[in-house]
C-alpha cells in the first residue's frame, strides 16, 4: 500500500514540474496595428510595453497569432481598430514564458495575445 502511495506522489510530484505558466496583462491605448497579409499575423503596439517575455526577441508588440482560427482573429482585430479609433484602452493578456509568434525564421519574435478585453 505505501509503495503505491509514493509512485502516486512520485507522479504527481513529476507532473507538476512544468506547470509554472500563467497569463500577464497589459492595458493601454493601441498606438499602431499592422497586418501582414502573406504571414496572416496582426501585430499591435499599446502606448504601455507590458510585461517582458524572455524567450520572445521583440519586447513592444504583441501578436495575434496566424494559428487562431479567421473568424476569432477577424474579431480581434475589429475590437483593436475600434479601440485605436475611440482612444478607449484595452487589455491583452499573454503568456508570461514562451507562448511566441515566430517571424520568417526566428522562432520567438512577439507575444501572443491569449485574451482581449
Amino acid at each position: 500500500m505505501i509503495s503505491k502511495i509514493k509512485w502516486i506522489i512520485f507522479a504527481f510530484l513529476l507532473l507538476s514540474q512544468g506547470v509554472y505558466a500563467y497569463w500577464v496583462d497589459a492595458t493601454g491605448k493601441v498606438t499602431s496595428i499592422i497586418t501582414y497579409a502573406h504571414t496572416d499575423t496582426i501585430l499591435i503596439k499599446l502606448e504601455v510595453a507590458g510585461t517582458e517575455v524572455p524567450e520572445c526577441g521583440n519586447k513592444s508588440d504583441f501578436a495575434i497569432s496566424k494559428s487562431v482560427p479567421e473568424e476569432r482573429r477577424s474579431k480581434m482585430y475589429a475590437l483593436l481598430l475600434a479601440a485605436k479609433m475611440s482612444g478607449t484602452p484595452v487589455t491583452v493578456s499573454f503568456s508570461h514564458s514562451g507562448n511566441c509568434e515566430p517571424w520568417d525564421s526566428n522562432s520567438g519574435v512577439y507575444r501572443v495575445i491569449t485574451r482581449l478585453r
